[in-house]
């Protein structure tokens, strides 16, 4: 048997077949190029493919004044790739006949599987014809690859078809053909371009991973577009995107079908509130992938990344200068700053005092700057206070906003603001008052490495990317802690209190109560007042059902509360929960959910009864590491509380967070034996003051019942 590392290479060497082919068969196919199975002979042609082409239709003798063969069978040799392009009913058969004849691969236009009523039979037919094979496929229900330095474009796209290709270390990745081919027509009438474009269809036999993984590896991609709507193996997500960073590649996506999928059954209050986005928008930051919010976001990201540097790191005070014309926009520029988490250079003062002597009395020397419209008049001006702003030594990034004038200001000053650029090495963006520069224009500053933006608004946004960016590359890289062995899932409260013990998380002094016990004699050793509650098995929310009874005063009391708790279950011989009570803290949820997309999950938030008022959740995949943990736990309103919120002292964050890796580590040892354990959420978990630790007051397991 093959490992994996052996069978990514078989992959990789195939997919090489596919993105670099020599020769490619169109099943199918007609002569007429207006339908959608004459298009490709016609993009093949018309955009340059030096290799072999094998038109295959008994209909015809000749297409495109190339041989027409009858069947595959007759074929003089097998293609590289096979385009299949005939009646759903058929294709099985046609990649049985491709795979007897030894093609590279197929790429299966044709509809008709998983996305209509009763074909899902169909594509594990297909699964199983290509795994028969061991043969590759694209698709079914896809508009095919494009590999433009190569001139394989094996698509019926109407974006394809033209003759000539703008090349740019841009790849293309979607799960919408349209979507996908919409994104590579942009990049190709702008005269950016692209480099590989593949919509992934069904992905039926090959995921959108898979090709992902072979992107990554090529020396013409700096910038990878994503538009997901789902994955069928997001653990794998993390590895690449790791991968990606190491060879300065950046990863960006738009992010569909953000529903409530798959949470139905979850029993925690956590399981139930993640939602497919919520835990995407965070698993897609963990892995280092800048997300967007729109399709012009995704073209524009594209951009951004292919032709400018990210903002370097500069003095003590580093951020974004703007050197501004009009005034109006000073203060609405520094607000998006702010939104956008963007910080503003503080300029020197010896760049302050510079600038007050070239500019008017009532300009603005400060960051952000009101130059005042006399710099347009007096080109001197100009060109010294934006030679002082772009210098000064906390210059990270700079916005050159223009007034009403600015589309013919910027094509008199182009090729000194081009040249400025190019000697400081920082990020700049042309901004305007809503105007859009000349497509010419625009493309010649993109090649000296500014971008032009719109208005402050756009401008804040393309560096909100930069600097999300800059703080990608500066991650340190992964190295997950080893994980415990021989962890067995808890199936009751004495042993879900030994499975938190060994992940080093306390519990507060308990018992379990039976109806014929000795309450005293039980109760000895607790310190009063205790809780008296369900145990987990019996509710999973016992507070809405007024199965948590607090400050119980003694031992007397403990009997009436017992009683009480077993008439609202309506079990008079259920076992009671009976335990010491807490004295303060702050309350926070840590939980590990099986998600759908990702596998295990570890969840941390604030807790109590506010986990599902406030959704103050945050999500990581599996495997996790500290730095993770404590980057996620500060970006929640959580942490405000940790620090000591109106005078409260601070609570043991540390703690926290050990608790949080050891509840992972856990989970992940009964995952590598067992799949049965589905949740577990500690809700609350009281963080001690000072040095105080946590303690787990209830815990909720969810366990897969045996088959």
């Amino acid at each position: 048997m093959q490992d994996k590392a052996s069978t990514a290479s078989t992959l990789s060497s195939r997919l090489d077949r596919i993105f670099r082919a020599r020769s490619v068969a169109l099943i199918g196919v007609s002569g007429n190029a207006h339908k959608l199975n004459g298009a490709p002979l016609a993009i093949l042609q018309k955009t340059g493919f030096a290799g072999k082409i094998y038109p295959v239709n008994p209909k015809y003798g000749e297409l495109g004044g190339v041989p027409c063969y009858p069947s595959i069978e007759a074929l003089p040799e097998p293609a590289d790739v096979a385009l299949v392009m005939v009646a759903a009913d058929e294709v099985i058969e046609t990649v049985a006949a491709c795979g007897r004849k030894g093609m590279g691969s197929c790429i299966v236009f044709t509809s008709g599987f998983e996305e209509v009523e009763g074909g899902r039979e169909l594509a594990a037919q297909l699964a199983e014809t290509a795994r028969a094979a061991d043969m590759p496929v694209v698709g079914p229900n896809c508009e095919g690859v494009w590999s433009v330095k190569s001139r394989v474009l094996m698509t019926f796209g109407s974006a394809a078809r033209r003759e000539h290709l703008h090349h740019a270390p841009i790849a293309i990745l979607g799960q919408s053909g349209a979507i996908t081919g919409s994104i590579a027509r942009h990049l190709q009438d702008s005269a950016i371009g692209c480099a590989y474009v593949v919509s992934v269809g069904n992905e039926t036999v090959l995921n959108v991973l898979d090709y992902l993984e072979w992107i990554i590896e090529q020396d013409d991609v700096k910038v990878v577009l994503m538009f997901i709507e789902g994955l069928n193996d997001g653990a794998r997500l993390l590895q690449l995107a790791a991968r990606a960073r190491a060879r300065s590649i950046q990863l960006v996506a738009l992010k569909s079908g953000n529903s409530v999928i798959g949470q139905a059954a979850a029993a925690s209050h956590t399981g139930k509130i993640a939602s497919s986005y919520a835990v995407y928008r965070d698993v897609l930051d963990q892995a280092g992938v800048i997300q967007v919010e729109s399709l012009t976001d995704l073209i524009e990201a594209a951009e951004v990344f292919t032709f400018c540097s990210l903002p370097p790191r500069r003095g003590v005070a580093g951020g974004v200068s703007v050197f501004s014309v009009p005034g109006g926009t000073r203060a609405l520029t520094a607000d998006l700053c702010e939104t956008h988490g963007i910080p503003l250079a503080v300029f020197a003062s010896e760049t302050v005092a510079a600038l007050k002597k070239v500019l008017p009395a009532f300009g603005q020397a400060e960051n952000p700057t009101d130059l005042t419209a006399m710099v347009l008049s007096d080109h001197g001006m100009f060109d010294a206070s934006l030679k002082l702003v772009a210098n000064d030594p906390n210059t990270e990034a700079l916005i050159i906003q223009f007034a009403n004038r600015g589309p013919l200001d910027v094509v008199e000053k182009a090729e000194s603001l081009k040249a400025l650029v190019r000697q400081l090495g920082v990020p700049a963006i042309l901004t305007f008052l809503g105007d859009r520069l000349a497509p010419e224009v625009r493309r010649g500053f993109l090649e000296a490495g500014v971008l032009s933006a719109r208005d402050a608004a756009e401008a804040t946004r393309f560096l909100s990317w930069m600097y999300k960016g800059r703080e990608i590359v500066s991650r340190p890289a992964t190295v997950a802690a080893k994980p415990i062995q021989g962890a067995v899932a808890p199936t009751t409260w004495e042993e879900t209190a030994g499975f938190l013990q060994q992940a080093g998380i306390g519990m507060p002094a308990w018992r379990i109560l039976q109806p014929a016990d000795d309450i005293a004699a039980a109760c000895a050793g607790l310190k009063f007042p205790v809780v008296v509650k369900a145990l987990p098995s019996d509710s999973d929310h016992k507070t809405e059902m007024g199965l948590v009874l607090l400050s119980v005063p003694s031992a007397v009391a403990v009997v009436e509360a017992a009683a009480t708790i077993r008439q609202r279950l309506g079990k008079a011989a259920a076992g009671v929960l009976v335990q010491e009570m807490v004295p303060g803290g702050v309350e926070a949820v840590l939980s590990v959910i099986r998600n759908p997309d990702f596998g295990p999950v570890l969840v941390i938030g604030t807790g109590g009864i506010a986990v599902e008022l406030f959704r103050d959740i945050g999500y990581l995949a599996f495997p996790v590491t500290r730095e993770q943990v404590c980057a996620l736990v500060g970006r929640l309103k959580l942490s405000t509380l940790l620090a000591g919120f109106r005078g409260k002292p601070a609570a043991d964050t540390e703690a926290l967070i050990d608790a949080a890796l050891g509840l992972a580590a856990q989970f992940a040892a009964c995952a590598a034996s067992d799949d049965s354990l589905q949740e577990i959420e500690l809700n609350p978990v009281f963080v001690m003051p000072g040095k105080g630790g946590v303690l787990a007051v209830d815990a909720l397991v969810k366990i897969l019942p045996a088959a």
